[in-house]
């Protein structure tokens, strides 16, 4: 990990500690069809992108039940519920020695783009982004064509940028972005499905940051 200009910090589950809702609040949708709940250890076993895949492994009959309206379900109960997840403890130290740094910082999130500019004023964040990229609908499949664009808007070098994230998608999109990438087990993904992926794997933001050479 070298020659870093710019940071692109995935949101749920790498800043946002909300991992643990989505799984309850999924259980609520399932209580509610008298369905089987899930455990968190099953619910990061099971989760990924597209999103639609992790309906399928959950059991959803989309014959029964529209993937859209399952989609706008979660959505509204979660939106409910938003306030109750917090950042990671360290997310505020390891965001402003970047920012104490000097190098730029943005946000590439499956999250809907206008919740996710929402919910960053929200939590005071607004300071140390230079943008936020979110998705422009509810129903994330892929973040590549967001990262592709954000990088096209800085005009720098992909392989001195850096995609810190938390599920295996996330290595995928920097992959295929050409960036490096560093991941963060204790989101959406267990430490089990994220080794093995070629990129380094940390325990907390503030690794990730020595990792880089900026701890």
């Amino acid at each position: 990990m070298k020659n870093i200009d710019h940071i692109f910090w995935d949101w749920n589950g790498t800043l946002l500690n909300d991992a643990w809702l989505c799984c309850d609040v999924m259980n609520g949708i399932l209580r509610e069809r008298e369905m089987p709940e899930m455990s968190m250890e099953r619910y990061a076993e099971i989760f990924d992108f597209p999103i639609i895949e992790y309906y399928k492994r959950i059991g959803f009959d989309f014959e029964k039940e529209s993937f859209k309206k399952l989609g706008l379900a979660f959505i509204d109960a979660y939106e409910q519920r938003r306030a109750e997840a917090s950042l990671f403890e360290d997310v505020l130290v390891a965001l402003d020695q970047v920012k104490a740094l000097g190098l730029g910082q943005s946000i590439l999130s499956a999250y809907k783009h206008d919740t996710l500019v929402r919910l960053v004023d929200e939590h005071g964040l607004n300071d140390y982004f230079h943008d936020l990229h979110g998705h422009h609908h509810i129903y994330p499949a892929d973040k590549a064509p967001q990262g592709k664009l954000a990088l096209e808007n800085l005009g720098v070098d992909p392989s001195r940028t850096v995609l810190i994230g938390d599920t295996v998608h996330d290595a995928e999109v920097a992959e295929e972005l050409g960036m490096q990438c560093i991941i963060i087990p204790g989101g959406n993904h267990p430490e089990s499905k994220l080794r093995g992926l070629g990129h380094p794997v940390v325990t907390s933001r503030m690794e990730a940051l020595g990792l880089l050479g900026l701890g």
